[in-house]
């Protein structure tokens, strides 16, 4: 299988997130820890292995609520006017979106949704690569209701497959 990589705006989130929690000399370290010697436009593909030391870094050092807030912050950081459209979506179609929007930021896995009645069942399968990864996607999910401006619960459950990260999400 070839390396597990993302787009460069899903370590850019990450990074961004660090800089304004830590400053720079936070940005600096983590950087280092994860081997990122450059910026990194958001179009180009880096690998997990990267993106995820930025993870690491941040539960290690800071804790794994960080981790979770890191995540959640990535996923709200997409400009004004995505995120005006996205509050107008609603939280139904924005999973729909990211349903089929994952392969254009990942080269691994994919999303799988269940919903009924304002609930949903949304797996991330393959996506589970460290402690970290689905702390980190708990905390997406969690953006991703900011944004739609709705409010509910994120609940982690038990994968069927331990490679995935699994959760239940509803919503009012």
């Amino acid at each position: 299988m070839s390396e597990k990589k993302a787009k460069g705006v899903v370590a850019n989130g990450y990074m961004k997130f660090i800089k304004r929690k830590w400053g720079t000399e936070g940005l600096r370290e983590a950087m280092k820890y994860a081997g990122i010697k450059k910026e990194i436009k958001d179009g180009e593909w880096l690998s997990m292995t990267k993106t995820d030391k930025l993870l690491e870094w941040i539960g290690r050092n800071k804790g794994m609520e960080y981790v979770r807030e890191a995540g959640r912050y990535t996923a709200k950081d997409m400009g004004i006017f995505r995120h005006m459209f996205a509050s107008i979506m609603g939280i139904e179609k924005l999973l729909k979106r990211s349903q089929e929007t994952y392969s254009t930021i990942f080269n691994f896995g994919k999303i799988e949704i269940e919903m009924e009645d304002k609930k949903a069942r949304i797996t991330f399968r393959e996506a589970r690569l460290t402690e970290y990864s689905c702390v980190a996607w708990e905390g997406a999910l969690q953006g991703l209701m900011e944004v739609t401006r709705s409010h509910g619960t994120i609940k982690p459950v038990k994968p069927e497959n331990p490679e995935d990260c699994a959760f239940e999400m509803q919503w009012d």
